[in-house]
């Protein structure tokens, strides 16, 4: 873990045991399978007008077939994405404890749609967490998350803070959190570091804080 190396806190146990984490996920677990729902009614209503129609090639079963069909696609999508970012969001959050990571808020030069081009991509520069090395330097940097927290903010714990903690492997994403763990948010690198070909899995155990 390179939090390890670096000398950072390891934080003793799993992330996942830090009081109000688990109950924020199964909230969050809970709008995949509403989603699920909707999208599970709206196929059944499509089969079920379709089966009154009878004739599948007429006007009004394309008709039915497309507005059914777009809406099936429009909640199922985003249900199907929702359900495998919660997934990763739970398998880090058992699988890490937490690390302690000094940090700061830079602006750092991402790809962007618009922007200064260079080297054939557009660049811009955007507020960014920033996860330090010993040194000082950058050694990774996630969006800011002054949207997307889940679980309250401690009172006065709103920030800027000069720690975060960081439940994951940096060089693929993770789960980002206020100092305490609440409240927290997953992230992904946008351009993830391959070195090594594949996340490192480094299961906590109690006791094993830096």
């Amino acid at each position: 873990m390179i939090a390890e190396e670096y000398g950072y806190e390891i934080r003793p146990g799993r992330a996942l045991d830090t009081p109000g984490v688990e109950a924020i996920l199964k909230r969050r677990e809970r709008g995949v399978r509403l989603g699920a729902l909707a999208a599970a009614i709206n196929a059944v209503l499509l089969g079920y007008l379709l089966a009154r129609i009878g004739d599948p090639t007429s006007p009004l079963s394309v008709l039915v077939t497309l507005g059914l069909g777009f809406a099936i696609a429009a909640i199922g999508v985003p249900t199907l994405l929702w359900r495998r970012a919660r997934r990763k969001e739970r398998r880090i959050l058992t699988t890490y404890g937490w690390q302690v990571w000094p940090c700061a808020t830079r602006e750092v030069q991402v790809v962007s749609a618009e922007g200064r081009r260079a080297n054939g991509r557009h660049w811009a520069k955007e507020g960014r967490v920033v996860l330090l090395r010993p040194d000082g330097q950058s050694h990774c940097s996630f969006p800011p998350p002054q949207e997307g927290w889940e679980g309250p903010f401690p009172p006065g714990s709103k920030g800027p803070h000069d720690h975060m903690w960081f439940a994951g492997d940096t060089r693929f994403g993770g789960v980002l959190a206020a100092p305490g763990g609440l409240p927290f948010r997953y992230v992904t690198r946008t351009n993830p570091a391959t070195s090594s070909g594949r996340p490192r899995r480094t299961r906590s155990t109690p006791g094993s804080a830096g």
